[in-house]
């Protein structure tokens, strides 16, 4: 009888525990317990190549094409300076005046003023500012970032060369340890010498584009908790 109690005992004392157990385990393969995880990628001390793909969006009379990209180096996990360069120069039948182009000559016997960039190279600074996680589909945990760029460089356009400089915005989202893709709005700024006057002339662009990062492979290091 003696044994009996005790075992009752035992079995009560210790199905809380077992029932949580078996709880947690079914809620996490259920989806509805997300376990904290480490971020699956770390920037300090890594090159970030990124090559990107662009097209321009603020002139009405010209539209370009651009294939470029960074070389960066992360400084820390928030903070990288790398070199940058696009290339525009793709020939008429990739690019060239627009419609609206043809339009206004048509229309006024007047040819609008436009830049036509050859290629921009310059000096970059990234900051991330945000980043963080969001549950996709409720099947994967999807890690970005959002990052601002501030960088000068020079412009040429096909005859000259002139300072310029870069502003931009974009967001990355990660696939693993060493891959990433990110989107972005890039604006190439520049002093232009139109026939009337000088300009600070801009120019617009969306792009995507890939991060690669290397090495490829890290290792995670955990501070211990002191008294231990």
């Amino acid at each position: 009888m003696r044994i009996a109690l005790r075992a009752a005992l035992m079995l009560v004392i210790a199905a809380p525990a077992f029932l949580s157990t078996t709880a947690s385990a079914q809620e996490i393969e259920d989806g509805t317990i997300t376990v904290v995880q480490p971020k699956p990628l770390l920037r300090r001390h890594r090159v970030e190549l990124a090559p990107r793909f662009s097209v321009q969006l603020n002139d009405p009379y010209i539209q370009q094409f651009a294939v470029g990209g960074n070389l960066n180096y992360n400084v820390s996990e928030r903070l990288s300076i790398g070199a940058a360069f696009d290339w525009f120069d793709f020939g008429p039948s990739f690019g060239g005046t627009t419609g609206a182009f043809d339009e206004v000559i048509e229309t006024t016997s007047r040819v609008p003023e436009y830049v036509q960039l050859d290629w921009y190279a310059g000096l970059d600074f990234n900051f991330i500012p945000v980043y963080g996680k969001f549950d996709l589909f409720r099947r994967s945990i999807v890690y970005w970032d959002l990052y601002l760029t501030i960088g000068g460089g020079v412009a040429h356009n096909g005859t000259d060369i002139s300072p310029g400089g870069t502003l931009a915005i974009g967001v990355h989202t990660y696939f693993n340890r060493w891959l990433g893709v990110y989107f972005e709005y890039r604006d190439r700024l520049s002093i232009q010498e139109l026939d009337t006057r000088t300009v600070l002339w801009n120019m617009g662009t969306a792009g995507v584009g890939f991060s690669i990062f290397l090495p490829a492979g890290f290792n995670y290091t955990y501070q211990q908790e002191e008294g231990r």
